[in-house]
């Protein structure tokens, strides 16, 4: 089943810059994308986009054949409760702990479980950060927020997960650890969309890979 359609689609950011130049992809239900390029190749516009933070300039995208533009403000809040995304900057509370960071994106999620706190922690686990669940994010590395940027994204178990570039200050052993956590997730049925331009990930090929290049689509690969 075609989950999204991109039509056309270009994005100029003013007062002339384009960022994404007549893209037409589609993604199918239960894929793993890597969407790669060099830097300023469109790779974060087009995730933003996907999740509806933007509109294109031109072109539709649409969600299982319903265009963005018909969206009401409320559908597309219904949209978004369907992804979990992980953004560049994190958007963490840095005076808060990482626990009270994660029961935070929890609590927004409308997700209901039981024995809230065991939940976080296992998540925590996971990662192996339970041991600082209680420190401030400001207080642990660049790496550990990115995983708490991840960890806050998964927290929901989303069928649609979005990261850009969600493996940066990471060490090539949490880089692995990550990838294998995504493939695990991708293999349970949800749809995975990544764009990094990590060797690591690249070199292990974990699915269908997207080439941008100055805002258009350069390869494509299954």
């Amino acid at each position: 089943m075609t989950l999204f359609r991109l039509e056309e689609i270009t994005k100029i950011y003013p007062p002339y810059y384009r960022a994404l130049h007549r893209v037409s992809l589609e993604i199918e239900s239960g894929e793993f994308v890597v969407i790669t390029g060099p830097t300023g190749a469109g790779k974060t516009t087009l995730l933003k986009l996907i999740y509806a933070l933007e509109p294109p300039t031109e072109g539709e995208i649409y969600y299982q054949n319903v265009p963005y533009s018909k969206l009401s403000y409320k559908d597309v809040i219904k949209l978004r409760k369907k992804m979990g995304i992980v953004f560049q900057d994190h958007k963490l509370f840095l005076e808060l702990s990482l626990y009270e960071n994660i029961q935070i994106a929890l609590a927004l999620s409308g997700k209901k479980v039981k024995k809230e706190k065991f939940y976080i922690y296992d998540w925590l686990e996971r990662f192996n950060l339970a041991h600082k669940a209680q420190k401030k994010v400001k207080e642990i590395s660049g790496g550990e927020q990115q995983k708490i940027g991840i960890i806050r994204a998964l927290i929901k178990e989303p069928g649609i997960l979005i990261l850009d570039e969600p493996t940066g200050n990471l060490d090539p052993y949490s880089i692995e650890e990550i990838l294998n956590l995504l493939l695990k997730i991708h293999n349970q049925g949800k749809t995975v969309i990544l764009s990094t331009h990590d060797p690591t990930i690249l070199s292990k090929k974990p699915g269908r890979s997207i080439m941008l290049n100055r805002g258009e689509i350069v390869k494509d690969v299954v």
